[in-house]
């Protein structure tokens, strides 16, 4: 059996190890929101976007998705060598300093793959998104009704 995979598969698990199992609706906006962000502002502008909301604690479901897609994204490029370089990943801020210095042609090809990874994030955003149920209205619930997949906070 070979190993080989299409560049679609790598960019679908690639997304779903950034987003995980079950997606907020917060979540899923900003991931819906990704791929404009990338074609309005381009990939330095949106990474570096990406870092500021990034938090690595895992608690943060939303800073935690951003530090998962900065880390995976310079993980992700720097493998496939697309800024040049030997494929040593390089940590998210030093990423940045790359995409500075890449040549129009690596830059290109690095936006272009990243898109394509956007519009992965998208779209199993929105298939991994699960709306919390109905508010009880008869006033009080005995936790059958409750989804175990909602956070708190989590409306819709």
């Amino acid at each position: 059996m070979s190993s080989v995979q299409r560049l679609d598969q790598e960019l679908s698990g690639l997304a779903l190890k950034i987003l995980g199992r079950r997606v907020s609706k917060d979540l899923r906006t900003r991931m819906r929101q990704l791929p404009s962000r990338l074609r309005g502002g381009g990939l330095a502008a949106t990474y570096a976007f990406v870092l500021s909301k990034a938090d690595p604690n895992p608690a943060k479901e939303l800073g935690y998705a951003y530090h998962q897609l900065a880390v995976k994204i310079a993980e992700h490029v720097c493998h496939r060598r697309l800024l040049g370089g030997n494929g040593t990943v390089l940590p998210p801020k030093r990423f940045l300093e790359a995409l500075s210095s890449a040549t129009p042609a690596q830059y290109a090809r690095a936006c272009a793959e990243v898109d394509a990874l956007a519009t992965w994030l998208s779209r199993l955003a929105d298939a991994l998104h699960e709306p919390a149920p109905p508010a009880n209205t008869t006033g009080g619930t005995d936790g059958a009704d409750s989804d175990p997949n909602t956070v708190e906070g989590d409306h819709g």
